[in-house]
């Protein structure tokens, strides 16, 4: 009679187990079909879900032939260096040629500035106070600064903290100076780096020394320069118009 009763109760034990293991298998089921089935959800949801606009900021890295390379991380910007260039010239004056390169520096470079030197060895038509004054006229380009410059042109690249420098080419005849000065100022500074860029091909023939010369002889230039230029070279060269700083 005591091995029936020990019997039972060993089997009442067994079935008890069975029953713990069937729920807790049966609520693992059903877990993990729960869990399946929000994973699910969630990512109809989130499909759904318009995304944020990102910030798209322009890089000027590369000439604009319909192309602008663009960054989503604008955060980084902030740890980004400047890519400064400096644009040298006496621009007595400056004409359209000037302004084209200008445009297509700063298509390469976060800011250009153009840098008026004052030039003791040449007879300047213009005081510097009237270039600087013309050149911040005529350009209308963001992130290009006016500056004066007297001394070495490296020393002045260096306060600016630029590492380029811009030069424009027109033709071969102006290749060996521009390429005589790329490689005094890589001497006299190795971090400077000499950038020739080509202006469009109607500006390949202009300079601001036959432009001086079509208005002294009372030719038209205005297809050459700015108009404010074309006005200021009139008055320069017919006293009678007045004085050329009430342009400027």
């Amino acid at each position: 009679m005591t091995n029936d009763k020990a019997r039972m109760r060993d089997g009442i034990a067994d079935q008890r187990w069975c029953c713990v293991l069937f729920w807790v298998a049966h609520a693992s089921r059903v877990l993990a079909v729960a869990s399946s089935r929000s994973r699910t959800f969630l990512k109809i949801v989130l499909a759904r879900r318009p995304k944020p606009a990102r910030e798209m900021r322009a890089l000027p890295n590369r000439l604009s032939r319909g192309f602008n390379q663009r960054c989503n991380c604008a955060f980084l910007h902030d740890f980004l260096p400047v890519r400064r260039a400096i644009y040298p010239g006496s621009f007595d004056p400056v004409t359209n040629g000037h302004l084209d390169v200008i445009e297509r520096a700063r298509t390469l470079f976060d800011e250009v500035i153009v840098a008026v030197a004052i030039n003791d060895q040449k007879q300047p038509l213009f005081t510097p106070d009237e270039r600087l004054a013309m050149l911040r006229q005529a350009i209308t380009i963001d992130a290009v600064r006016v500056a004066p410059m007297d001394g070495l042109l490296v020393e002045f690249a260096a306060s600016e903290g630029a590492h380029a420098v811009v030069r424009g080419l027109r033709a071969i005849s102006d290749f060996e100076f521009e390429f005589q000065m790329a490689l005094m100022n890589r001497k006299l500074d190795p971090e400077i780096e000499t950038i020739f860029l080509m202006p469009k091909e109607e500006y390949t023939y202009l300079s601001s020394r036959i432009v001086k010369e079509i208005a002294r002889l009372g030719g038209d230039v205005s297809a050459f320069v700015p108009s404010l230029v074309a006005e200021a070279l009139a008055k320069k060269f017919n006293p009678e118009l007045g004085n050329v700083a009430a342009v400027i």
